[in-house]
């Protein structure tokens, strides 16, 4: 599959200055869920551990989701914030294991028809690709690994590590929203390019040099959908 084949001819027109080789060095920076593939990989991790009873932090852990839930309907960042703090007391490298076994078996099939074309073209013309996620790194790195992106490329949700355990240290903030930009900013990265399909991701895209929304059919009440309306950014369909 092409890039041509599966792109939409305003995403073709953006992506074109930064296929001649003068951005080399540059960062393209892609937010994960919703934009990379269909569905959560942060959420569904979530739903995997509180199913299994695999969070020794919480004294009922097959409540944590809807607690999750419920913090999220009040503010996504806390809830994305509580998402990884809940992690603590597992062993990292089991929680390296489970998250690669989980991300490649439910979302594998779930990576939009355009994203690997986008990121090898973007590679090919020697732009950096990072990944920058409000979900627990540990699941962002699964999913970058199924596309190619390095771990030292992501950016995610991360709480300290002690001897190789989690803990519920969070080392703020989360990147979402405005925790986005201060994340690029503390890595020395200025975008070429930044993609993104919710209103959290806006901060990053105005931040970026030029700026992609993915949205399936029908979002329009999406408000990063209306920015870009409002801003010319192009719009490709998930």
């Amino acid at each position: 599959m092409t890039l041509e084949e599966v792109s939409a001819p305003a995403v073709r027109a953006l992506l074109a200055p930064l296929l001649d080789g003068r951005a080399r060095g540059k960062a393209a920076v892609f937010d994960a869920d919703g934009t990379l593939w269909r569905g959560d990989v942060g959420e569904e991790l979530l739903r995997h551990l509180a199913a299994r009873g695999a969070l020794p932090s919480l004294a009922e852990p097959r409540a944590a989701f809807h607690e999750y839930e419920r913090r999220h309907a009040v503010d996504p960042v806390e809830a994305y914030a509580f998402n990884a703090q809940v992690l603590a007391g597992l062993s990292e490298a089991q929680l390296e294991e489970d998250c690669a076994a989980l991300v490649k078996q439910r979302f594998e099939g779930r990576i939009f028809r355009f994203t690997r074309p986008w990121l090898e073209a973007l590679s090919g013309a020697g732009l950096e690709v990072w990944i920058c996620s409000a979900s627990p790194i540990w699941v962002v790195e699964a999913g970058a690994a199924l596309l190619g992106i390095p771990k030292a490329r992501c950016l995610g949700a991360r709480c300290a590590v002690d001897a190789g355990v989690v803990t519920a240290r969070l080392e703020g903030p989360v990147p979402a929203g405005d925790g986005k930009v201060t994340w690029l900013e503390r890595r020395g990265l200025r975008p070429a390019l930044a993609v993104g399909n919710g209103e959290l991701d806006e901060p990053m895209l105005r931040f970026a040099e030029r700026a992609i929304v993915v949205a399936p059919h029908g979002d329009e009440g999406n408000g990063l959908v209306r920015a870009a309306v409002s801003k010319g950014w192009p719009i490709q369909r998930g």
